[in-house]
């Protein structure tokens, strides 16, 4: 039925009590579904009463003719003339004034549903609070299900333009409401969450409520339908094209046969319209083209060539003509759309962000002259989005969205440096600076490249990567990077593509993987490429066009990675000299985007406030074998850290006064989470862990089919190892730390948080967000800086390392640099191939990030020798006098004579 049986009892039995003579063809045609006639009758009714009421005038007639042209006017919008709908809606609306407030919000509804038809959304969304109201204000008894009807108006509503916020909260809250037993309208909600999340990215959940509104027991099958549609769409964003083709044909099949009558064939425009999609994402734009014409002339045919649901069709057709090569043709469709979208939608909203697009990549690729401003055009609206959405949804949800707003790949096309600049300064770890909140509010108010520019020192530069998609027929995933130096226009780098990164990350990695075999004893046949012939390689590929752009006075680095340039090894690239980069430079520092180094430097120096040292050295173990769950193999093979006592006994003579150390059984979770205020350093020497691989180029990741992503990797702590197969995924005192746990640790006001553990700044690379894991973990529970490794470290060689790297830092408070220096130091000792891979390994991972400015200076000198602690010192002062006086001794025995001149 295309009337909602509701209505349909409504009218039928209104018009049978009223003693019309028409009422029984009227309940007839509407039984029928034949609207065309409906509304013959109705019209008939309509001149009937006006009559009457022109005989008879009173409140009787009045309310009569008002309810009568309440009906033609819900017959003619579901027959798709709202038009023609409006002024009997509006006439109906003055003539039930006096009615009661059912009846009054039943009129206001109707005619708030024909404004949305009609585009006027805003109007429509005042109309809808005004029934709900209406029907709030009715007796308990009389308020359902018609007020739950006039919410899910309302959260449609919201949704169409663009009010995400609003939507959900409608739509979670109604669905909540609605009772198991009533399974025709937990389906139809449960179809709106899918909505809602398919607008947002999530495809996964979308499938799964489509799933399970299907699989309630209802009898509406133009429901069905519309869900079986729905749900074949998301399986399509998902990637599940055999699914999504099957379920989109059986659906346009069907949608054909059901809206056969006459004047109802446009209702199947949308099926059409979905196939279509299915045929341009296999790459079949003719094929494409097909269904998406025949849908816009089903809907032009019924509707009108100004109707809002026209958008839809012209902007699929303008991307078919567009990925055909036929950009004149692509350019019409796609003008038409945004015309229709200037009338109809506000300018916020994401389908007129998807269009401006599409438009943009339509000139670039067709040469036109004004490429740039429509590159420019469909980016502020882009940001504008963005501003609206980052800060709604839960953090899985937004992350989807993220995905899949690429505002960085039409600049990057242009080439002009500025614009490029300024794009990523205003995009990159939005996300993440909404998370942080008012730490980075000042911030977050920078937008352009010059005011980054100018919190900058002198002799220092900012490189601020990007990954980006070509745009060509045929477009290619490449990495770019904008130089900005302390004075001068910034510059534009093409670097190489992902395939390149990816390839010379893997060769790095089997190389290094296989020298620590070697170091362990362990004999395997070694990669042909040798760690420098890697290392090289990637210098050249992603370093030496940046460098040819940085002056050799320029010695202080900031570095903004995206996407795998996050696990570039910086300190050991290689250039034709053979000189690893950490020798040209005094420092090259993380930092998430371009705003960090216009916010306020940290206040407190590295070692004003005590800090907290946590070493784990032995893990105690299940006896149960692990079974086939990856965590709990890993766990099993733990392999004890002795390393890590020498490390926390070193640094204990550092450390400032009435620090904490929690050693083994003391460092707990527990621990971490009840310290008594935040350390000024926080060090942790345990294991971390990443069981996932990063992520590689390819479709958007769903972070809600790819939950896992979020907890593949962690910290371990003492009792770490004796997690049970059942154990909850996040538990307060398991001794497990995921990162969404470390992010509610206690540390507003750390300066520093170490990470002396294996792969702790493994994780998964989100465009334009950072990288998902530990460090954002710690940066978003209050550290300023954040030092990791990127791959399994040695605690035997760690211990000096670490040791080193604090000397330099708190002689200098230039943790950066201090870090730097260290792996210089480390580094330039080794002479042999062997030696150079055994320095890579053990010292190379560190990689410092820091959200606040970069501290520069010349090279760190730690003067005086370590001091000897005053306790110490009073034992061994017998010691020392006893041992200087007898060394005496000896020298005076042995002086031997002097030689004769030569």
């Amino acid at each position: 039925m295309l009337l909602p049986t509701r209505r349909l009892l409504y009218l039928s039995g209104l018009f049978l009590l009223s003693g019309v003579l028409r009422a029984a063809d009227l309940d007839a045609a509407i039984s029928a579904n034949d609207l065309e006639a409906a509304e013959t009758e109705l019209e008939q009714l309509v001149s009937d009463w006006r009559t009457a009421r022109e005989k008879q005038p009173g409140e009787e007639s009045s309310r009569e003719l008002g309810v009568t042209l309440q009906a033609l006017g819900i017959i003619e919008r579901q027959a798709g003339k709202p038009k023609e709908a409006l002024p009997h809606l509006e006439e109906a609306i003055k003539l039930l004034a006096n009615a009661d407030a059912a009846a009054r919000a039943d009129a206001l509804e109707a005619l708030a549903l024909t404004l949305q038809d009609l585009g006027e959304a805003a109007a429509a969304e005042t109309h809808l609070r005004q029934v709900i109201e209406l029907r709030e204000s009715l007796p308990q008894e009389n308020k359902e299900p018609s007020l739950s009807t006039s919410r899910d108006h309302l959260a449609l509503n919201l949704l169409a333009q663009g009010k995400y916020a609003g939507a959900d909260e409608l739509i979670r809250e109604n669905l909540a409401r609605t009772s198991p037993e009533d399974t025709e309208a937990r389906a139809r909600r449960l179809g709106y969450s899918g909505r809602y999340l398919h607008t947002m990215g999530s495809h996964s959940r979308a499938a799964e409520a489509f799933r399970e509104a299907l699989a309630l027991p209802f009898e509406n099958s133009e429901l069905r339908l519309s869900l079986e549609s729905q749900l074949a769409l998301a399986q399509l964003r998902l990637g599940k094209t055999d699914e999504a083709r099957r379920g989109m044909e059986k659906a346009t099949e069907d949608a054909s046969a059901f809206y056969s009558a006459p004047g109802d064939s446009f209702r199947a425009a949308p099926y059409l319209n979905s196939l279509g999609a299915l045929d341009l994402a296999l790459g079949n734009p003719l094929q494409a083209r097909i269904a998406f014409a025949e849908a816009l002339e089903l809907l032009e045919t019924s509707l009108g060539s100004d109707h809002p649901s026209l958008i839809s069709p012209l902007n699929n057709l303008g991307c078919a003509d567009q990925a055909a090569g036929n950009y004149a043709e692509a350019e019409k469709s796609l003008r038409r759309a945004a015309s229709l979208q200037a009338a109809h939608l506000p300018r916020l909203h994401l389908r007129v962000a998807e269009t401006a697009r599409n438009l943009a990549r339509n000139a670039v690729l067709s040469g036109t002259p004004d490429a740039a401003k429509e590159v420019d055009d469909a980016t502020r609206l882009g940001l504008g989005l963005l501003e609206e959405l980052i800060v709604h949804g839960t953090e899985q949800e937004r992350l989807n969205f993220l995905q899949r707003l690429d505002l960085v790949s039409l600049p990057c096309s242009t080439g002009d440096a500025s614009r490029i600049a300024d794009v990523l300064i205003a995009t990159k770890a939005r996300l993440l600076d909404s998370m942080l909140g008012s730490q980075v509010e000042h911030a977050a108010k920078v937008q352009h490249w010059r005011q980054v520019q100018s919190a900058m020192k002198p002799g220092t530069a900012l490189i601020d990567t990007c990954r980006y998609l070509t745009v060509s027929p045929d477009p290619e995933e490449r990495y770019g990077a904008i130089v900005l130096l302390s004075e001068g226009d910034p510059k534009w780098v093409p670097l190489g593509s992902s395939e390149d990164l990816q390839q010379g990350l893997d060769a790095f990695r089997r190389r290094l993987s296989w020298k620590a075999a070697q170091l362990a004893g362990k004999a395997t046949t070694p990669p042909v490429l040798k760690l420098r012939g890697s290392l090289r390689s990637l210098h050249d590929e992603f370093w030496a066009p940046l460098a040819r752009e940085i002056p050799d006075d320029t010695k202080h680095l900031a570095f903004s990675p995206d996407g795998a340039l996050h696990f570039l090894p910086l300190p050991a690239l290689l250039d034709g000299s053979m000189t690893p980069l950490c020798e040209n430079y005094l420092q090259i520092t993380t930092v998430t985007s371009a705003r960090d180094l216009c916010g306020a430097p940290t206040a407190h120096p590295l070692s004003a406030s005590p800090w907290t040292l946590l070493g784990v050295s032995s893990f105690p173990k299940r006896q149960h074998p692990p079974g086939e769950d990856r965590l709990l193999g890993l766990l099993a093979e733990l392999d004890d850290m002795p390393g890590t006592a020498d490390e926390l006994a070193r640094l204990r003579e550092l450390a400032p006064k009435d620090s904490t150390f929690l050693n083994d059984a003391a460092a707990t979770e527990s621990a971490l989470r009840s310290l008594p205020q935040a350390p000024g350093v926080l060090h942790l020497g345990c294991h971390a862990f990443f069981l996932s691989g990063e992520a590689r180029s390819g479709d958007p990741l769903d972070f809600d089919e790819n939950a896992e992503l979020l907890f593949s990797g962690g910290l371990l702590l003492h009792r770490a190892a004796l997690r049970e197969p059942d154990a909850p995924a996040l538990s307060p005192d398991d001794d497990l730390l995921f990162p969404v746990e470390v992010a509610d640790l206690p540390l507003q006001g750390t300066r520093l948080v170490t990470l002396s553990s294996c792969e702790s700044g493994a994780g998964t690379a989100v465009s334009g967000e950072g990288l998902l894991g530990l460090r954002r973990g710690f940066a978003l529970a209050g550290a300023r800086e954040v030092l990791v490794a990127l791959w399994p470290v040695s605690d035997r060689s760690t211990p000096e390392f670490m040791e080193r790297f604090y000397q330099l830092a708190i002689a200098s408070d230039r943790t950066g640099q201090a870090l730097w220096q260290s792996q210089r130091e480390f580094l330039s000792k080794a002479k042999t191939d062997d030696e150079f891979e055994a320095a890579v390994l053990r010292y190379a991972p560190f990689v410092l990030s820091q959200n606040e400015p970069l501290a520069t200076g010349g090279e760190i000198v730690v003067t005086g020798k370590r001091e000897i602690p005053w306790k110490m010192a009073w034992v061994l002062a017998p010691l020392l006098v006893f041992l200087a006086a007898r060394q005496a001794g000896r020298r005076n025995k042995s002086t031997p004579e002097k030689s004769p001149a030569p």
